[in-house]
């Protein structure tokens, strides 16, 4: 018959002094341990401050500060790498799409799904004469950039919206909250916007970090830019 092992001797005490005695660097190599101690009345008794308990009382609400925000830093970091790398996703379908010669439909139909976003597009004013490429995205009236993303303020983010038919087409029902970000291709080609918008409200705020969607805005752009030189011999009409 097989006996359990004989369980561990409770500690006691005498034994943590003693561990503590022959390991003096414990809270060195484990601090937060100091988090879970009780501090002893003050000896001198009522009304008298002792500065070490309220040193040390102190000390604790540090090192909890210290692993809370640590504890932060770390989510906010995993947030960060994986909206880079989703926004790096997003650039590589757009320059797919555009050698497709599907710019648009590859802006409306990935972009929603690697950005969470509920829709997207691109869209341009439709003032003066325009290539081929640009003619179906060019809905929006001389003008209309300036008025929501001037070259002062280049990407407007705005928590509360009401989706425009002009930039979202049939998707401007869900708009709640959009981001816009002005597309300048040049070469004579009208300005433009690359829209995102999503059914909730406050998605999108002013104190956003906005470089990423700088980014995919300026490679947008780049392909864009291409099109004043004439559509590629392969694209698809």
């Amino acid at each position: 018959m097989v006996t359990d092992p004989d369980p561990a001797p409770a500690l006691t005490d005498d034994a943590v002094l003693a561990y503590l005695t022959a390991h003096p660097g414990f809270l060195d190599r484990c601090p937060e341990a100091i988090l879970t101690l009780g501090m002893p009345a003050s000896p001198h008794g009522e009304g008298v401050v002792d500065i070490r308990d309220f040193a040390i009382r102190r000390l604790q609400d540090e090192l909890r500060d210290l692993r809370d925000g640590t504890d932060s830093l770390i989510q906010t970091t995993r947030i960060n790498l994986s909206l880079l790398k989703r926004t790096h996703q997003a650039v590589l379908s757009v320059l797919m799409g555009d050698e497709r010669g599907c710019l648009g439909e590859t802006v409306a139909d990935d972009l929603p799904l690697l950005l969470d976003v509920d829709v997207a597009a691109v869209r341009f004013e439709n003032a003066g004469s325009l290539p081929a490429r640009s003619a179906p995205l060019a809905t929006l009236p001389a003008g209309a950039v300036d008025k929501v993303a001037p070259r002062s303020r280049p990407i407007a983010l705005r928590p509360q919206a009401t989706g425009d038919e002009r930039l979202f087409g049939g998707g401007a029902g869900l708009v709640a909250s959009d981001a816009l970000a002005r597309l300048e291709p040049g070469n004579g080609h009208p300005p433009g916007l690359l829209a995102l918008g999503s059914r909730r409200r406050g998605s999108f705020d002013e104190d956003q970090a906005s470089d990423l969607l700088s980014f995919v805005a300026r490679v947008v752009e780049h392909c864009v830019r291409q099109w004043t030189f004439g559509d590629r011999p392969n694209a698809p009409e």
